[in-house]
């Protein structure tokens, strides 16, 4: 008895899969991950541009504070320092061009007398001079320029020209750039992190949608490797009958026609086989022919009765018909492929069924469907089995040995059923055996001419 077919080796057939994967998932990565880089890059030019914003107006806020403050009265040398240490700013007032003694409250990298020059310089050629007196009496002339330190770091600086009580004030304010860098850094290199984060997710994610928009296809691929390699064991069988009829012709040339006979049944066996082969191809493909049109259900197991009997009595058994008293509702089928089903339950029967039993041919009509049965009396099928017999050559009885059948017929019976809309149970006979029964669905169609397998 043959057992399921050997799986063959898995290898080579795998390896353009996985290529296949790991270019669906670099293309879908790019392109996910195109779509999140653009949007982190737009994310963190707001978020940087926000955070600059924010400390332009702490910074234009406490100018105006000493703005206001010299206009209305004194400011203390604690003060400032207090708002020099607290906002990071450099502070240098001049009162009607004599520079207020302070001496600030931090030493910057920079000199503070040259960062004060460059600050003046750069507000003057803006058009604002803290040396002379503003044009308006109630408003104080401001700009705000960049000063660049000795080791290189920036600063931004506010020069102003202050109406007062008694004159005028130079105001110039600088603030260290320094720690709005470094923060715009961390913000850079989070959102760096998120999108190396998020490109390592889109990765993996990609890489498992890939693999699932692929398993249909290597199922399938496994599946047409375990067909072929058991397609291929299956005919090594007759051929080498074939060979050893031949060889033994060769060597006894008066004694052929019995070696003719073993060939001819060989050959039988494989054009069974290869029929069978082709029309599981051929529902694989879709490209399965079918005639549809309305089947007159009562004739069909009638018609299959009588067609099959003498087969069945044969092999030593009788073939019983059970059909109702009513008549059965009409089919929408290709009345050959239903035939040919039959023959697959029948042939499958006489398989298992003990010698002089009988096998049962029913039919009966349920709640839209139509039941066409083929029960034996044979050892049945253990319910760990079931599950595997509608397998491409598959075989339940361990014990069987015959070299009639290839474990297609029922793969073939599924299909063709499948086609018609209906599928198989099996179920166990009463006392003993094992009962086919295909479930058809009573449907009232236009006729047409033709049907493919694809439909």
């Amino acid at each position: 008895m043959k057992r399921r077919a050997a799986q063959p080796p898995r290898g080579p057939y795998t390896t353009p899969l996985r290529q296949l994967r790991r270019r669906l998932t670099f293309v879908f990565t790019v392109l996910t991950g195109t779509v999140l880089t653009v949007f982190l890059a737009i994310t963190l030019g707001l978020a940087q541009k926000q955070t600059q914003l924010s400390a332009q107006s702490m910074f234009d806020a406490s100018v105006d504070t000493l703005i206001v403050t010299l206009q209305t009265g004194s400011v203390s040398d604690t003060a400032l320092a207090q708002t020099e240490a607290a906002d990071g700013l450099l502070i240098f007032i001049t009162d009607n061009g004599t520079p207020l003694f302070f001496s600030g409250g931090w030493a910057p990298a920079t000199p503070r007398g040259t960062l004060l020059e460059r600050a003046a310089e750069a507000g003057l050629a803006e058009g604002v001079n803290m040396d002379a007196a503003p044009r308006s009496s109630v408003y104080a002339s401001r700009v705000t320029v960049t000063v660049e330190g000795n080791a290189g770091e920036h600063y931004t600086a506010a020069v102003c020209s202050v109406p007062g009580q008694r004159g005028w004030y130079g105001l110039a304010v600088l603030r260290d750039d320094g720690p709005l860098r470094r923060t715009l850094t961390r913000q850079a290199l989070l959102y760096a992190a998120l999108l190396s984060g998020g490109l390592a997710l889109l990765g993996a994610v990609n890489w498992f949608l890939a693999g699932r928009a692929l398993r249909p296809t290597a199922e399938a691929l496994q599946k047409q490797r375990e067909f072929v390699a058991a397609a291929g064991h299956e005919l090594r069988g007759p051929l080498a009958v074939v060979k050893t009829s031949l060889s033994a012709m060769q060597a006894s040339p008066a004694d052929t026609s019995q070696y003719l006979a073993a060939i001819g049944s060989e050959a039988d066996r494989m054009a069974r086989l290869v029929d069978d082969l082709l029309l599981l191809a051929g529902s694989d493909a879709g490209t399965w022919r079918m005639r549809m049109e309305p089947v007159d259900a009562d004739a069909l197991v009638i018609g299959a009765h009588e067609q099959f009997a003498p087969l069945v009595k044969a092999r030593g058994l009788r073939l019983a018909l059970d059909l109702p008293e009513e008549t059965l509702p009409p089919l929408w089928g290709d009345a050959g492929r239903l035939r040919q089903l039959l023959l697959v339950f029948i042939s499958n029967a006489c398989a298992y069924a003990p010698s002089g039993s009988d096998v049962t041919l029913r039919a009966r009509a349920e709640k839209g469907w139509v039941l066409l049965s083929v029960e034996d009396h044979g050892p049945g099928v253990p319910d760990a089995e079931k599950a595997h017999v509608f397998e491409r050559f598959y075989r339940a009885d361990k014990s069987r040995t015959g070299k009639e059948h290839y474990g297609l017929g029922l793969s073939v019976a599924q299909e063709l059923a499948a086609l018609h809309g209906g599928d198989i149970l099996l179920t166990d006979t009463p006392g003993g055996g094992a009962t086919f029964t295909l479930r058809l669905p009573v449907r009232a169609r236009k006729a047409q001419r033709t049907h493919t397998g694809s439909a």
